[in-house]
């Protein structure tokens, strides 16, 4: 199950990627981390800019980050049994702690979309659950439910205070990401277009840290809105 959910997967990137080329959009660069992983390691693992588009981490801090602020640029968390590679995007931002990789904070996608962005979202989660992540149950987390009356529920959600859902999901002391799917425009007022942004936010699992340890990542991605 889990090589027939990477086939459609990567199916459906192939296909997306076309599209964009097809449509006048510039062709995709890639742009490949993983949390620890260093500055350098990322610029020599990606075909996007990363040294052009980046504030570089400095010798004495190692702070710093990489803005993707214009399509179309595909981001891959680059780890071979828990990684995935998100659709096409003109809005990331990655950053580094003591020269290596922090947090993620993205929307994996070019636009805003009606409410048929739930197909973006079922194609992420599907790859997440192949790549063995899980929500983290003791925030309450759980799959979203895309079954038809769950899309219904869901669909309704988005319409209440708050005007998302999301979910925590973790590799256990590896990474923790937040995964959410909020309305972008239109709910609150109830005006028309309706329009929704998926989430995405990365870093260590910082729910692993053991109790008193000051080490690890910033958690902004983990928790903050990116659009």
């Amino acid at each position: 199950m889990k090589g027939w959910y990477r086939f459609l997967v990567m199916s459906s990137c192939l296909i997306l990627t076309a599209f964009w080329w097809r449509s006048g959009t510039s062709e995709p660069t890639l742009l490949s981390f993983r949390p620890g992983q260093s500055f350098e390691g990322v610029v020599k693992d990606s075909t996007f800019p990363v040294l052009a588009r980046s504030n570089i981490p400095d010798a004495d801090s190692g702070w710093g980050a990489t803005w993707v602020t214009e399509p179309a640029v595909i981001i891959r968390l680059n780890d071979s049994k828990h990684g995935f590679t998100l659709p096409p995007t003109k809005f990331a931002a990655l950053s580094y702690q003591r020269n290596v990789v922090a947090t993620l904070a993205t929307s994996p996608m070019l636009d805003a979309l009606p409410f048929e962005a739930v197909a973006v979202l079922d194609n992420l989660q599907n790859q997440f659950k192949a790549g063995g992540w899980e929500p983290w149950e003791k925030n309450d987390s759980v799959w979203f439910d895309l079954s038809p009356e769950g899309r219904k529920r869901l669909y309704a959600r988005m319409f209440e205070p708050g005007y998302a859902q999301e979910a925590t999901l973790r590799i256990p002391k590896l990474y923790g990401m937040t995964f959410r799917l909020k309305c972008n425009e239109g709910c609150w007022t109830r005006e028309p277009p309706y329009l929704f942004l998926i989430d995405i936010g990365l870093s260590d699992d910082v729910f692993g840290w053991m109790p008193g340890n000051a080490e690890g990542p910033q958690a902004a991605a983990m928790s903050g809105s990116v659009k």
